[in-house]
This record gives C-alpha cells, sequence and structure tokens, in this order.
C-alpha cells in the first residue's frame, strides 16, 4: 500500500513539474519574443503597437543598426531619457533620409526603416535559445543588422556637384536654381549587378527631427514633398531617354539596325493617324550638319523624334509594349498582360507605359500614343530607377537585373565578413547581347557627337567624348504643361565603343531635374560622378 501511495505522490509530482515548464517556456516565449502565443500580434516596435501612444516592452530588443557597404554607421538607436520610450534614433547622412527613411515611436516608420523592420526591430529572427538566455539573464537584446549597397562618400560627392557641375542659363538650368530632382547609380559588375551604389534625391530632409514638435507636420504640407523619395517614387515623362527602349526593341526584333537610313523627308516628316511628327530640332535650324539619308544611329544621337516614332510604329503596339514590360513597366489596359515589378527592396511607384483611363474611358493604346511613346512622350509615368535600369540593362549585356539596396543581413555581434552579400537577381533578359553591344554604340554616339557634347562648352578641361570616364548615354528634354521641361540624362561607364581600353561598363547612372531646361545641360553632373565612382573603384 505504501508503495502505491508513494507511485501516486510521484506522479502528481511529475504532472506538477511538467506544468511548471510548459507555464515556464509560454512566459519566456511571450517575453522573448514580444509576441502573443501562437502567432499572435508583434508587440515590440509594432505600428498598431506605437500608434496607440505607447512604448515596447521594457526589454524589447534594441533597434538594429544601418551601415554603408563600407561599415559606416548611417542609423542606429541611442538611449536617451528626454526621448520618446527612452531611446532615439541617429542618421549620419540627411541626403539619404528619402531612401532610408526614419522610425518614431510616435509616426512608426518610412523608407527602409520600414521595409526590412521586421529584421531591424528583431521580430523576423524568432525564437533561439540565445534569446532566451538573454532575456533570463537580463541581459539586453538586439535587432540585426542591415549594409546597404549605397557607399555613402559616392553619395555625398554627388549632393555636391548637383549643381556644381551643371550649366546654368539660356536654356539649361535657370541661374541660381536649385531643382528638385534624383539621381541613381547601379553598379553592373560582374557579381555586383543590381546593387545600388547611390541614391540623391532633392529637396530631402532630417530624419533626427522627426519628432521634434511641428517637424513632421511641416514636412507633410511642404509643397517641395521632400518626404517623397524621387528617385523610385517620382514619376515623370522621360523624354528621349525612353528612344533607348525603342531602339532596343526594333535592333532587337531585326526591325533595323544603326546603319539603316532615312531620307530627309522620312527623317523630318511622319504623319501617324493625322499627327504630324516632325524634327523640330532641325527645322529650327539645329543639327544642320546632319547627312541623309540619316542612319538610326545619328538619329539618336541628334534625338530625331520624327524616326523614333516610325520607328515604334515599326515594331507595332505589341512588340513595343512587350519590351517596356520587360524592364518592369506597368502597362495597365483592359486586357493587357500583367507586368512584374521591379521587386526593389525600399518603396517605389511602379512605372507605367500609359493612363488606364482616359477622358474617364480606358486607354486605347492606338497609333498616336504608339508614336509618340516610340520617342519618350505619349501618357509614359517612368521612374528615375527605371532608367537606370534601363541603362544597366544596355550595360551587362542585355540582362535586368533586380535593383536593391540591401546588401547583407548580419545578426548582433556577428561579424559582417562572415556574411555573404546578397547575390544578383536576373528580372529578365530584356535583350541579346549583340543588341545592348549596338545600344552601347548608339549611346557613345551622343557623348561623340551628338547631343550630349555638340554645342557644349569644355568642363574643366574636356567635353565628354574626351573625359576619363568614356560615358556614352542619351539626353532627354521631356516636355510638360510647364514652362521648363523634364531634364534628363542615362549614361553606362566606361563605355566600350568608346575604344580600345575603355573595357566593359562598371556603373550605369540615371540624373533627372525637374523643369530645368535642356538635358544635355546635366552631362556633367553625371560624368564627374562617374569619374569619382572609377577613380576610387566604387563597389569593386
Amino acid at each position: 500500500m505504501n508503495n502505491t501511495i508513494g507511485d501516486a505522490i510521484r506522479r502528481l509530482t511529475n504532472i506538477f513539474i511538467a506544468l511548471l515548464l510548459i507555464i515556464s517556456a509560454v512566459a519566456a516565449y511571450v517575453q522573448v519574443s514580444d509576441r502573443a502565443f501562437f502567432n499572435g500580434p508583434v508587440l515590440a516596435e509594432s505600428e498598431t503597437y506605437n500608434a496607440n501612444g505607447h512604448c515596447p516592452p521594457y526589454d524589447a530588443a534594441v533597434r538594429g543598426t544601418i551601415y554603408d557597404r563600407n561599415g559606416v554607421k548611417l542609423a542606429w538607436s541611442v538611449q536617451d531619457p528626454n526621448a520618446r520610450c527612452g531611446y532615439r534614433r541617429v542618421y549620419a547622412d540627411p541626403t539619404l533620409s528619402p531612401l532610408i527613411g526614419y522610425f518614431s515611436y510616435k509616426y512608426g516608420e518610412a523608407g527602409v526603416e520600414s521595409t526590412y523592420n521586421d529584421i531591424l526591430s528583431g521580430a523576423q529572427t524568432g525564437v533561439t535559445v540565445q534569446q532566451v538566455t538573454s532575456h533570463l539573464l537580463h541581459q539586453p537584446q538586439y535587432g540585426q543588422d542591415i549594409y546597404l549597397t549605397i557607399d555613402d562618400h559616392l553619395q555625398q560627392y554627388i549632393n555636391q556637384v548637383y549643381n556644381s557641375s551643371a550649366i546654368f542659363g539660356g536654356v539649361c538650368q535657370p541661374d541660381g536654381s536649385d531643382p528638385a530632382g534624383a539621381i541613381v547609380v547601379e553598379d553592373t559588375q560582374q557579381g555586383h549587378q543590381g546593387e545600388i551604389l547611390a541614391m540623391v534625391s532633392r529637396p530631402y530632409y532630417d530624419a533626427n527631427k522627426i519628432d521634434q514638435p511641428g517637424y513632421f507636420q511641416q514636412l507633410q504640407a511642404d509643397p517641395g514633398l521632400p518626404l517623397l523619395n524621387r528617385a523610385s517614387q517620382g514619376l515623370y515623362d522621360p523624354g528621349s531617354t525612353f528612344k533607348t527602349v525603342t531602339l532596343s526593341a526594333a535592333i532587337d526584333q531585326g526591325v533595323t539596325s544603326l546603319s539603316s537610313t532615312y531620307s530627309q523627308q522620312d527623317a523630318l516628316h511622319f504623319v501617324a493617324n493625322g499627327e504630324h511628327i516632325d524634327w523640330v530640332d532641325y527645322l529650327n535650324g539645329q543639327w544642320q550638319n546632319a547627312q541623309f539619308p540619316l542612319t538610326v544611329q545619328d538619329a539618336y544621337a541628334y534625338s530625331d523624334n520624327t524616326v523614333y516614332a516610325r520607328l515604334a510604329t515599326q515594331l507595332g503596339a505589341d512588340k513595343w509594349l512587350q519590351y517596356v514590360r520587360q524592364f518592369g513597366v506597368m502597362t495597365p489596359g483592359v486586357g493587357m498582360p500583367q507586368t512584374k515589378d521591379l521587386g526593389f527592396d525600399a518603396p517605389f511607384n511602379q512605372s507605367s507605359a500609359f493612363n488606364a483611363l482616359t477622358n474617364g474611358q480606358p486607354t486605347q493604346f492606338g497609333p498616336n500614343l504608339l508614336a509618340e511613346s516610340g520617342f519618350g512622350q505619349g501618357q509614359l509615368l517612368i521612374s528615375p530607377l527605371t532608367m537606370a535600369t534601363v541603362a544597366s540593362t544596355v550595360a551587362a549585356n542585355g540582362y535586368l537585373y533586380t535593383p536593391h539596396v540591401g546588401l547583407k543581413t548580419v545578426p548582433h555581434g556577428v561579424s559582417q565578413s562572415n556574411i555573404l552579400p546578397n547575390a544578383p537577381t536576373v528580372y529578365s533578359q530584356v535583350m541579346r547581347p549583340e543588341t545592348a553591344s549596338a545600344v552601347r554604340q548608339a549611346m557613345w554616339a551622343v557623348s561623340q557627337y551628338g547631343t550630349g557634347s555638340a554645342g557644349l562648352p569644355s568642363h574643366n578641361g574636356f567635353h565628354t567624348y574626351d573625359s576619363p570616364a568614356h560615358m556614352g548615354g542619351k539626353t532627354g528634354t521631356a516636355q510638360t504643361d510647364q514652362a521648363n521641361p523634364e531634364t534628363w540624362w542615362i549614361g553606362v561607364a566606361p563605355d566600350d565603343a568608346a575604344g580600345a581600353g575603355s573595357g566593359p561598363a562598371k556603373y550605369a547612372i540615371a540624373l533627372l531635374k525637374e523643369h530645368s531646361g535642356e538635358g544635355a545641360c546635366q552631362v556633367y553632373v553625371a560624368n564627374d560622378t562617374m569619374i569619382y565612382a572609377l577613380q576610387h573603384n566604387i563597389g569593386a
């Protein structure tokens, strides 16, 4: 009988021990992960929790640090007894605020702080033995760190030359102006394709001041829209830079070649469904050195709208739109194939080939819209990020790599050298390598004798055609309903068509300034940027 009582006591004791272990495990899970049990809502640093005016639990993870590709600290958390919830976020480079965004216990997250929130806050790691141990020993817990593809030295240099290297006056950027705009530099080197090395958006703001009284409301009311990342969220008429897409499609489909020619009449005048499209620059006295019949390469170099309206028409709407979609540009028409977005890992707006509605009705992509779009007008709304990927695709022999700013994720306390960077991802093969090579040749013609060179004064002792950057590209001057057009330049450097020794392209660039005159006036901003990147071997 005594043995029976003893067995019962042992069984009861085991039950109580098991229940105690279960309760302890649940408590540890809830406290360590700040998550209600069985997939409940995340409590630490969540938008819903913060929106109620509360702070995270006392033992929530300290938010991870954001670094540039070289280990330069860009954003980190520090204890501050005067700050809301006892911590404040510190930002090192205000020029990166439109990209990195902000983290605030009052206003939530924006930019990279938002898209990588689960990693930075530690919510994505789940519960580990180390976390449980740290919690039980009352040791600090940390979110993971993020290394960006950005090179902050290049970022700051671009911000310095944004206006200082531009040409002012006349048809160029108005004297003394500081126009809104964006510059994107993308790596095209083997193993690094798609890495965004710099992303300038102006005007920008100081994320360190987000929680200061009235500052956030001031930013929201600012007509200059400093909270908008113009590089990835701004949508603009691309102007003649989009001729690069038309040229790529036409050569790739065998519709044309760089040596194909058009008579003077055909190069100057075209009628699309009753709409007259003329080469206005030539008719107004420019490019009188042009030789007829005019080659497709020369039409690109001199930026002849008429020839590129013809090329788009020769391709036809279906084929032209097919190539546009391969660049991640949306075609929102009824019955149109769906377009996969570029997959950029920070907030962005997808570019579109035309409006979903025109005069309240579904847009019909007819002959007029096709011809206008072929030379970069029509209803195109394109971001600088998209145009940077157009240039980088040409540099990368026809392969479009998904653009990204996330280089690697590193757990707190782990050496970043032990973590491999994210591998490039192919979004699509847009064109054949020989097509891309031909387009690079046309881009070099722009710098050698076309709109990227001719008629410009020398700058720092050289023109673009004798610059050490060997940059080829395409200007864009997009007509809008404003007095001054949108100003564009896209380029690759070095352009292998520049001659022996230039080598394969390492970088692609897209530059956009709002209402700032001729695109040619901004070539030297891009050129100085490329010289700096090449001299400092950025991204290698």
